[in-house]
């Protein structure tokens, strides 16, 4: 949703290659260097079974037969999984440098992660972009980071101990039959590790240009035989970004968090893993608000600068029990409380969720079913530019699914066919079936097709939810000031989308590995705004309502490649590349020009990544990671260039125990946007240059 003032005419956007991109920064010895690179394969599905840190030492059909849980929700071979998977490992995550989750997954083919702010990010799968994006659905640990609020994630509450990821499965294209609604366009899962694999002590320390300063500490330690457990700690502070013309912006962002879990083998059947984190930070922004003046404030517009605040808490239990050969259960419950205090609005919220599994193999039939309720209670903090008509609201959400895995030739041919029934209290009922078929006609080559229906049901803001957002000043042909409302409505449905995909894997020779994956999706009752009539509100001004409708269809299709290649021990090359096309229209005679064309503009058409790593010596690694972006074409705000970075990692491991790592980040200019924010007017920042130096101690 976006601002409806006058636009002028825009130009259509521009096919720019990745390739145009790298080369316009003068980095061509580079892309020859780094050719055929490719993300690595995967992990270990079992958190309690810990895998080689350093997967450079394992060969790509080893990385290939890697297990992984969220294509089926059981392990299986990531080399003949049905879906556009990709995995990124916990030596992914610390040989890039990342200092985040939502940078991670910048790793990851066709992922869009662009930084709004110190604090914020807009991250989606196969577009819609944005920092609510609607249509990408994240776990961590089977624990849903969804939002209710605005339909989205917040990347800046969900910041963890890196070290302790076991590795992040990215599904591209949708997930619904399984994971539920919003999984549209994809599903994240975050896996951390298993207490057993963390046991000792951990201390890390960074600090540089940018992120000011990152503490941490982590210590796992046996309780009995068959328990283990860790707890942790870890503060970050990130200073504030730069605007356009090079002063700094007031968005700095402080994080204070500690957790623990635990893993118990209660029998040779049984296990529990119990968990919980708490969390505490503050963040600055900056808001651009309209006003009806008055005698004593004549300005339309006027900016604020604020503290945003959030705190929360959550408690997991998870139980399981291995049938031996015949299945498995699981039964989980999770606890969240979460109070965010934001300047627009303020929201707190408790949520309970409860799950249940039952893997059932019989014969041919590799069958998965369970069943799931969540219940949500919110209580809104309503100011004089976002409102709620009811402060407090719950919502009940019933769901039940079966996934059945059919082996049609033994180790060759495999139908799956999955089907999700949902209840809400916004959207009834709701039917999300998938059909998926894998081909494997030998050990080094998988072909599979999807065809798949997911909906993303709507928040309540999107029916009952006030935003004064602009206020236009008098000119010819409007004699008042006119104050514009975007409204939400009582009959906003549910998004639904149509998706076909297939994809190809293939280890050609030893040492090489390729995978690409293609898709065309169509999309109904995509959300739009409806202008209504100017209507005289008061004797000094005017108003009109914008309201939220579901009239807006679309299509989108592209595909995405990725590869890597091993030449010598020593050395791993990793390369992605990704292409998309959106084409929105409107199903009634009315247009909304603004959200039909950011809905189209507002995502790069092409991205690249290049990944080059070296072991210089036992104990000294290099690691090069380039990155191209194209561009950005918003219709009621400014456009964004394409643009490349380059990060840079020098690490040295004087003893097993310790690690000294340096890092540099955007080098290849002094700074650049990367996202302006769709719907809350907050002031974006540009990513800089900066470097920052880590002392990783384990004891």
């Amino acid at each position: 949703m976006c601002k409806p003032t006058e636009i002028e005419s825009v130009a259509p956007l521009p096919v720019a290659g990745a390739i145009r991109l790298v080369r316009s920064s003068g980095l061509a010895c580079l892309l020859v260097f780094s050719l055929l690179a490719g993300p690595s394969w995967g992990q270990q599905a079992d958190p309690s079974a810990e895998i080689p840190a350093d997967l450079t030492s394992l060969s790509l059909e080893s990385l290939m037969n890697i297990q992984v849980t969220s294509v089926s929700r059981h392990q299986q071979g990531l080399g003949t999984a049905a879906a556009a998977i990709h995995v990124i490992t916990r030596d992914d995550i610390r040989r890039s440098g990342a200092t985040s989750l939502a940078d991670a997954l910048k790793l990851a083919p066709g992922v869009q992660v662009a930084r709004i702010d110190s604090s914020k990010w807009a991250v989606s799968i196969r577009g819609f972009a944005g920092r609510f994006a609607n249509k990408l659905l994240v776990l961590m640990d089977g624990r849903s980071l969804y939002t209710p609020f605005f339909s989205g994630v917040f990347w800046d509450t969900h910041d963890t101990l890196l070290e302790d990821v076991e590795r992040i499965e990215v599904i591209r294209g949708p997930g619904a039959s399984l994971w539920g609604s919003n999984a549209v366009n994809g599903v994240i899962n975050i896996i951390t590790r298993n207490s057993s694999g963390t046991l000792g002590s951990l201390a890390s320390v960074s600090a540089g240009s940018y992120e000011k300063g990152t503490a941490a500490v982590r210590h796992g330690f046996t309780l009995g035989d068959e328990t283990d457990m860790r707890i942790y700690a870890k503060h970050l502070v990130r200073g504030d970004g730069v605007l356009p013309d090079g002063s700094d912006a007031d968005d700095s962002w402080q994080l204070s968090r500690a957790g623990f879990r635990s893993d118990s083998a209660l029998n040779a059947y049984d296990s529990l893993t119990l968990s919980g984190d708490v969390y505490e930070g503050r963040y600055d922004e900056t808001y651009t608000y309209y006003r009806l003046p008055t005698p004593a404030n004549s300005d339309y517009d006027y900016v604020v600068d604020s503290t945003a605040r959030d705190r929360g808490v959550n408690l997991m239990a998870r139980w399981q029990r291995n049938l031996r050969e015949k299945g498995s259960l699981s039964l989980q419950f999770y606890y969240e409380y979460s109070d965010r205090d934001m300047d627009i609005l303020g929201e707190r919220r408790n949520t309970f969720d409860a799950e249940f599994n039952h893997r059932v193999i019989l014969d041919r039939h590799d069958v998965v079913w369970g069943l799931g309720y969540r219940l949500s209670r919110d209580a809104m903090r309503n100011t004089s530019i976002g409102r709620y008509d009811d402060e407090s609201e719950s919502t009940h959400h019933i769901s039940g699914f079966v996934h059945d895995q059919i082996t049609l030739i033994p180790q060759t041919l495999t139908l799956i066919l999955g089907a999700r029934l949902e209840h809400h209290n916004f959207t009834g009922y709701e039917f999300q079936p998938n059909a998926r078929l894998s081909w494997t006609p030998s050990p080094e080559r998988t072909v599979w097709a999807a065809v798949s229906r997911a909906v993303r049901i709507p928040f309540r803001g999107e029916r009952d939810f006030k935003y004064r957002f602009m206020t236009l000043p008098p000119a010819p042909g409007l004699p008042l000031p006119l104050r514009l409302e975007i409204d939400g409505t009582d009959g906003f449905e549910s998004e639904t989308l149509l998706a076909y995909e297939v994809g190809f894997r293939t280890e050609p020779f030893s040492g090489f590995s390729f995978d690409v994956a293609a898709f065309y999706n169509i999309y109904d009752n995509l959300r739009v705004t409806e202008a209504g009539p100017v209507f005289l509100e008061s004797p000094d001004n005017l108003a009109q309502l914008y309201l939220l409708r579901n009239d807006m269809e679309g299509r989108s299709y592209g595909f995405e490649i990725a590869a890597s290649w091993t030449p010598m021990d020593w050395w791993r090359l990793q390369a992605a590349y990704s292409y998309i096309d959106l084409r929105m229209k409107m199903k009634k005679d009315y247009t909304d020009v603004i959200n039909q064309g950011n809905a189209e503009g507002s995502t790069p058409q092409h991205q690249v990544s290049l990944r080059s790593g070296f072991d210089l010596a036992r104990n000294v690694t290099l690691d090069l990671w380039l990155r191209g972006v194209d561009r950005v074409e918003y219709i009621d705000r400014q456009s964004i260039d394409g643009y490349a970075t380059l990060d840079a990692r020098l690490a040295w491991m004087p003893t097993r125990n310790l690690e000294l790592s340096l890092v540099g980040q955007n080098l290849l200019d002094s700074h650049h946007p990367e996202f302006i924010p769709e719907f809350i007017n907050t002031t974006p920042s540009e990513v800089e240059r900066s470097v920052y130096a880590k002392v990783e101690w384990q004891f």
